[in-house]
C-alpha cells in the first residue's frame, strides 16, 4: 500500500461551498486555519485569502517542501533527526548507564543504581564525554518538538493529524517508553498522517512503542507436552491487550462486529511479534537469541530494525478471524493478514470516517457525512488525503463555522494562543505543567483511548480557570521561556482605554468571528481592575500548579524552580489580551 497517490494533486479544483454556508472568503480562511491548523499567526488569514483557499488546502494535503524556520528550531534538539538505533545507543536507562559505567571503571561493581545525586555527579563528566544521556532527557525534547511544530510549522494539517493519529494509536511515554515514543511519533505516525491508513496501521503494529505499551512483545504460545488425554497443553503467555485494542480502538470500533473469539484468534496471530532494542546490553542479547535458536534447529527470527518476529513464540495452528480462515504452518504472515482483513472491513471505514468527522466538523456529525467519508475510505483503500478532500468540499464542514462547534483541547488552546500572539518560544518544555494542569499531560495518557476529542471532556470550571490563568500570565510575559510583544501586534499603537483595547485586540485575536457577543461578555471584565487578581487568587486556592513554580528533575529536565510571579493588575493591555485569550470564544475553533 503506497502513500504516493495521496501526494498527487487531483486534476480538478476543489469545490469549497463556504459561500453557500454564508461565509466570506476572510471568514472561511480564518475557520480553515482553526480546523486544519492550530489557528492563524498575525496576517495569515489575509495571506491565505490572497493565496486562495483551494490552493492552500492542496498544499496542506501534499508535501509543502522545506520549512526553514521550523527546521532551525528542531535542529536545537539533540535527539531530532537521529535514528532509533543511534538514540538507543546514547539515551539509556539507569541500569544500562550503571552497567556501562562499571565496565568503564567509573563506578564500583557494587553500585546498585545510577540515579542518586552523588552517583550522577560522578557520572556527569563521563556521560558528557561519551554522549550518553538518561532516557528521561528525551521527554522535554518530545514536548519541545511538538510545540515547535504546532507553533512554527508551515504544514499545519500534518501537525494536527499527527496529534490526532498519535491519540488514535496512543502510547504512554512514561519510563523507558520515552525512547520508543520519540521514534514512534517520528517514523510510525508523522510519515503516514496523510498517506494510506494501512501503512499507518502496519507501522504502529510493528513499532516497539506499541509492542511494549500493549504488552504484545511478550505474547507467546510455545509447544507444550502431550497429556494423557492426548491433547497438547500449551505454556507461555498469550496476551490479548493489543488484539483487543487493535479492533476496538484502532480499526473496527467497539461496535464493529467482532467477538471475544475473534480477540483470542487475533492475539494468537500476533504471537511472536516482538522487538529487541538497540541498546548495547540488548544488542548482545539479540546475538545470543539468534545463536540459541540456531543450536536448537529452530527457524531464525525475522529482524527488521528493532522489530523481531520470533517463530519459536508463534502459534502456527490454523485460525479464523472475522469469518476468514488463516491456514496453519505460517509465521509473521498471520499478523499481516489480520491487518489486511481489518483494513478492508466496512466497520473500519465507518469508524475512521466517524473519528475524522468528529475532529474536523463537530462532536455529533451527521450520519450522511460519515457515509460519504466511509465510502471514499473504502474506495481508495484508506487514502486519508482523499477522504479529507471529500470532507472539505461538504457543506457540513463549512456550516460548522457558525458555532464554532468544537472546543480546543488544552494543547490546541495553548498552541493557538502562541500562534495568534506571535509568541517567541524559547523553552517550550515549561508548558508541560500547564498542559497537565488543564487536564492534558501530553505523551502521558495512560488509557489506550488517548485524550478525548469532545467538548464535555474539556469544558468544566477548573479547566476554564486554568486557561484564563495561563492566558493572563502569557500576556504579562510571566510564562517561563515564552515572550510576547502585544504592542507590536497593533503596529505599536497604544490603545486609549480598556474598551478601545478590547475592540482592537478582539479583532486581531479572533479574526473572522462575530465579535458582538464576545465584546458584550468581556467589557465588564476588562473594566474591573481586580479581575486578573481574582483569577490568579482562585487558581492558587484551587491548588493548581503555578506557571513558574515547577519541580526540577534531572532525569527529565522539564521544570525550573522559579517562584510564581504575581500578576501586575496595572498592565491594562495585558489584562485585556489575557481576558480575550481566556474567553469562551477563543476556546472554540
Amino acid at each position: 500500500m503506497s502513500a504516493s497517490s495521496s501526494s498527487r494533486r487531483p486534476t480538478s479544483r476543489l469545490n469549497l461551498p463556504y459561500a453557500e454556508a454564508g461565509l466570506s472568503s476572510y471568514e472561511a480562511a480564518a475557520f480553515l486555519l482553526d480546523r486544519f491548523g492550530y489557528g492563524p499567526r498575525p496576517g495569515e488569514v489575509e495571506r491565505l485569502v490572497d493565496t486562495g483557499l483551494d490552493r492552500w488546502i492542496e498544499d496542506q494535503l501534499t508535501d509543502p517542501g522545506s520549512d526553514p524556520e521550523l527546521e532551525a528550531r528542531l535542529a536545537e534538539l539533540d535527539g531530532h533527526g537521529r535514528s532509533f538505533e543511534d538514540l538507543s545507543q546514547h539515551y539509556i536507562n539507569n541500569r544500562g548507564i550503571r552497567d556501562l559505567a562499571q565496565g568503564a571503571g567509573i563506578l564500583p561493581q557494587n553500585t546498585p543504581i545510577a540515579n542518586t545525586p552523588e552517583t550522577r555527579e560522578v557520572l556527569r563528566p563521563w556521560m558528557e564525554a561519551n554522549g550518553y544521556h538518561f532516557i528521561g532527557a528525551l521527554r522535554p525534547q518530545l514536548i519541545e518538538r511538538k510545540v515547535f511544530r504546532a507553533v512554527y510549522g508551515r504544514h499545519q494539517l500534518r501537525e494536527v493529524l499527527s496529534d490526532f493519529w498519535f491519540n488514535h494509536f496512543n502510547v504512554d511515554a512514561r519510563g523507558n517508553n520515552a525512547l520508543y515514543v520519540f521514534d514512534y511519533e517520528e517514523t510510525a505516525i508523522r510519515p503516514h498522517a496523510l498517506g494510506h491508513f494501512g501503512d499507518l496501521l502496519h507501522a504502529t503494529a510493528r513499532h516497539p512503542a506499541m509492542l511494549a505499551y500493549l504488552d504484545n512483545a511478550r505474547s507467546r504460545v510455545e509447544p507444550g507436552v502431550r497429556t494423557a488425554s492426548g491433547s497438547i497443553a500449551r505454556r507461555g503467555g498469550l496476551n490479548e491487550n493489543y488484539a483487543r485494542e487493535l479492533m476496538e480502538l484502532h480499526t473496527l470500533g467497539v461496535d464493529g462486529g467482532y467477538t471475544q473469539q475473534d480477540v483470542e484468534e487475533v492475539a494468537r496471530a500476533f504471537t511472536g511479534w516482538s522487538f529487541e532494542p538497540f541498546s548495547p546490553r540488548r544488542a548482545r542479547q539479540r546475538a545470543r537469541m539468534v545463536g540459541r535458536m540456531a543450536r536448537r534447529g529452530q527457524s531464525t527470527p525475522l529482524i527488521d530494525g528493532a522489530f523481531v518476529f520470533r517463530p519459536d513464540w508463534h502459534d502456527a495452528a490454523p485460525k479464523t478471524v472475522l469469518g476468514q480462515a488463516l491456514p496453519g504452518g505460517r509465521g509473521v504472515e498471520d499478523g499481516q493478514d489480520v491487518l489486511a482483513i481489518l483494513l478492508a472491513h466496512p466497520s473500519t471505514a465507518r469508524f475512521i470516517a466517524t473519528k475524522l468527522a468528529i475532529r474536523f466538523v463537530q462532536d455529533d456529525p451527521d450520519s450522511r457525512l460519515i457515509n460519504r467519508l466511509a465510502a471514499e475510505f473504502a474506495a481508495t483503500n484508506g487514502d486519508l488525503a482523499a477522504v479529507l478532500r471529500v470532507l472539505v468540499q461538504t457543506r457540513d464542514f463549512w456550516d460548522a463555522a457558525a458555532g464554532p462547534s468544537k472546543v480546543k483541547t488544552p494543547f490546541e488552546y495553548i498552541a493557538s494562543a502562541l500562534r495568534v500572539t506571535d509568541a517567541r518560544v524559547n523553552r517550550a518544555r515549561t508548558l508541560a505543567p500547564r498542559l497537565a494542569e488543564m487536564g492534558e499531560p501530553i505523551y502521558h495518557c495512560e488509557p489506550p483511548t488517548g485524550f478525548p476529542d469532545h467538548a464535555a471532556a474539556w469544558v468544566n470550571a477548573g479547566a476554564l480557570l486554568s486557561r484564563m490563568s495561563f492566558s493572563l500570565h502569557l500576556a504579562l510575559n510571566q510564562v517561563p521561556g515564552i515572550r510576547v510583544d502585544l504592542r507590536r501586534l497593533n503596529q505599536n499603537r497604544e490603545p486609549e482605554s480598556a474598551e478601545d483595547a478590547l475592540h482592537t485586540y478582539a479583532a486581531l485575536l479572533l479574526p473572522g468571528r462575530d465579535l458582538g457577543p464576545t465584546l458584550d461578555q468581556l467589557t465588564p471584565l476588562v473594566r474591573d481592575p481586580d479581575f486578573a487578581t481574582r483569577v490568579d487568587s482562585a487558581a492558587r486556592q484551587a491548588g493548581r500548579p503555578a506557571a513558574g513554580r515547577m519541580r526540577r528533575d534531572d532525569d527529565d529536565g522539564v521544570f525550573t524552580d522559579d517562584e510564581r510571579p504575581e500578576l501586575d493588575p496595572d498592565d491594562m493591555l495585558a489584562q485585556v489580551v489575557g481576558t480575550i485569550l481566556g474567553s469562551p470564544q477563543f476556546h472554540r475553533q
